[in-house]
């Protein structure tokens, strides 16, 4: 049977960071186009 999803679909790009002091902790995640997942 023929699939229309790719056997390999393109992984998502994507980025992170973190801030840390020393009462709070913060934590942020962009994808390639910079959405806020």
């Amino acid at each position: 049977m023929t699939s229309i999803t790719p056997e390999n679909p393109p992984m998502p790009e994507v980025a992170g960071g973190v801030d840390t002091h020393q009462d709070t902790h913060t934590a942020a995640m962009i994808d390639s186009v910079g959405r806020v997942l």
